[in-house]
């Protein structure tokens, strides 16, 4: 439902509440019937109660397309309803008071749900209750108007009562159709940004699963080929085992990325195991020993684990590829609530100007944002031939965003 269609519907508001309609159309048979019956009881005249039944018809379907002059021509539909009342009221002039004090109101209330200005309802009132005053005149005397006038005013009181109970539930239904529109609106907000948040999230797996596999392979790869070259067959051997091993884990973890398991799984895992893991891969294939430095952890929620045991592959795996470094080394502690992770390492450093802006380097991309999912923070430093130093700060209670 467009902004466009909610403004039409705003304009028939007392158009689409069907009730209003069925009461209007009951209460005008009702003084139909109490017109004829009054006018019959002094004088039996079938010409004018035709007259009249053409009347309460014109009436009637002036009311039901009322929304035709609801912006345009409103003055107009008030003159052809009061002048029907008025006709009629003098041609059954013994059922006048049916007439008079049945179908004012109903224009009055009317007014009301038309113009939403007190004055020009006053205006409309001022109006209708001076021929209301003749006409009674006419038909009863002038002698009857005090008994007659405070009736209408009763009467009237009763369909202005009416009809304020009427425009507040009209503006209810009004504000229950923009805050459905506006929960569509953000429901659709939410779709948008739940699949550019889940695009993110595959790219970011396939990158740690394939991508980082796959680099992996290659590098093992690369030093079977320096073994056979060098005719070291046994330690090629060995480097096959190895690569089919990290084949065959590479290809279980997108096949847990793809089914989405990986949440499910990572709450059982031990996190400086899992760590431990990814420094033994990053060391058979670099052949780089890593120094270590882990404090006793408090448990870590799922989440924590997961981005961080990612996070941790990705800068061992940058290191391997590009830094050609000696000496590596990894910290993980707890400071102020806080998990706290240091990789550094002594080879050739880069411009972390570039980060993010050289096609098909997504790597430090990706531990940005799996920070940003743990409401934490990186710090990134590293220069030309003095290595680098990756230091991430995550909260200890961190649910995510």
């Amino acid at each position: 439902m467009g902004k466009e269609n909610v403004r039409i519907e705003d304009h028939h508001i007392f158009d689409n509440l069907p009730i209003y309609r069925f009461r209007v159309l009951f209460w005008v048979v009702l003084v139909w019937v109490a017109t004829i019956v009054l006018q019959f009881l002094e004088e039996i005249i079938y010409a004018q109660a035709i007259f009249f039944t053409i009347f309460m018809l014109l009436y009637l379907t002036l009311h039901i397309y009322s929304k035709v002059f609801k912006h345009r021509y409103t003055w107009l539909y008030f003159f052809l309803q009061c002048s029907i009342i008025f006709v009629s009221a003098f041609i059954m002039p013994h059922g006048s008071p049916a007439v008079l004090l049945g179908l004012l109101p109903i224009l009055i209330a009317q007014s009301i749900h038309i113009f939403n200005h007190s004055l020009k309802v006053i205006f409309i009132v001022i109006l209708l209750y001076l021929p209301y005053s003749y006409a009674i005149s006419i038909n009863y005397g002038i002698q009857e108007l005090p008994f007659f006038i405070p009736i209408l005013f009763f009467i009237m009181a009763i369909a202005v009562f009416y009809s304020i109970l009427y425009v507040r539930q009209a503006n209810a239904w009004r504000r229950m159709q923009y805050y459905l529109y506006e929960l569509q609106l953000a429901n659709q907000k939410i779709k948008e940004l739940t699949i550019a948040s889940e695009r993110k999230r595959i790219a970011r797996d396939l990158h740690d699963t394939l991508a980082q596999g796959l680099a992996g392979l290659i590098m093992k790869l690369e030093a079977i080929d320096i073994h056979l070259q060098n005719k070291n067959n046994e330690r090629a051997k060995e480097i096959v085992q190895e690569s089919m091993y990290q084949a065959r884990t590479a290809l279980k973890e997108a096949r847990e990325a793809i089914d989405d398991l990986r949440a499910d799984s990572i709450d059982e895992v031990d996190f400086v195991h899992e760590v431990e893991k990814e420094i033994i891969k990053f060391t058979d294939a670099t052949s780089i020993e890593v120094n270590r430095s882990f404090e006793t952890l408090p448990p870590l929620s799922s989440l924590i684990k997961q981005h961080c045991i990612y996070m941790i592959g990705e800068c061992l795996m940058n290191i391997a590829k590009h830094a050609q470094a000696a000496n590596v080394s990894i910290s993980i502690w707890t400071e102020k609530g806080r998990l706290v992770v240091l990789i550094q390492d002594d080879g050739i450093g880069f411009n972390t100007n570039k980060i993010g802006k050289q096609v098909g380097h997504y790597g430090l991309i990706g531990v940005a944002e799996r920070v940003r999912i743990l409401n934490g923070e990186v710090d990134i430093k590293s220069e030309k031939g003095k290595g680098t130093r990756i230091l991430v700060s995550t909260p200890l209670t961190c649910t995510g965003k």
